[in-house]
Order: C-alpha cells, then structure tokens, then sequence
C-alpha cells in the first residue's frame, strides 16, 4: 500500500481535521503519512476494526511497508498528541505511523494552532 498523502487537505472552517487512516496489514509495518504544511498539532489515537484501542507509534523517519524500526515514540492506548514544527515557518513532511495489531486504524486529528 503506498504513503496516505494528506499535503492537499484544506483546513476546514472548524480549524482542525480528522481523518481514519488504514495501517499496514501486518503489525508493526510503517504507514507513511504524508501531512499538509499547515499542520501544527497532530494526535493519534490507534483502533482496531471494532473501534478498540490499541497501542503502536510514531517515527520522524522510515519506508512505508516496512517494520518501523527502533526510533520511534510508542502510543499507548490513551493517544498521543505533538507538536510538528517547534519554530519553523512551515509545517509538512511525513510521520511514519505503526500498530502492534494487524489491520488497525489510525484515527488522526490536524489542526493549525
């Protein structure tokens, strides 16, 4: 499966953007995700297909399809919430998402700050 790429996604007038994302089929396989460059804040929650919470996590760095590696940040069952850019003008670029658990989701909230 190739990157989701959301860098066209237009802020909506709520001011922020949610979006389910399908992870790789097999667990702990990256997802890359590609975000628009008005994003700020990004959370993620990780559910399995009955909407139950799973754990996973984040990379700044990987290859889409791909075991995600040792340099990430693990989501826990509650989510997780970051900031993109600490002090750069644009946002953008790509987060690689990953879930313990085959065929989960990444459910995703964008917003502008």
């Amino acid at each position: 499966m190739a990157a989701t790429d959301l860098s066209a996604e237009a802020l909506p007038a709520c001011g922020f953007l949610t979006k389910r994302i399908t992870l790789d089929a097999t667990a702990s396989n990256a997802r890359e995700v590609i975000l628009p460059t008005w994003a700020r804040r990004v959370s993620v929650a990780i559910l399995d297909g009955s909407n139950v919470a799973q754990t996973g996590g984040v990379a700044s760095s990987g290859t889409d399809g791909v075991v995600i590696g040792n340099d990430y940040l693990p989501i826990t069952t509650a989510g997780l919430t970051w900031r993109v850019v600490a002090g750069r003008a644009t946002g953008g670029g790509s987060i690689f998402l990953t879930a313990t658990t085959a065929s989960s989701y990444a459910h995703m909230m964008l917003e502008q700050e």
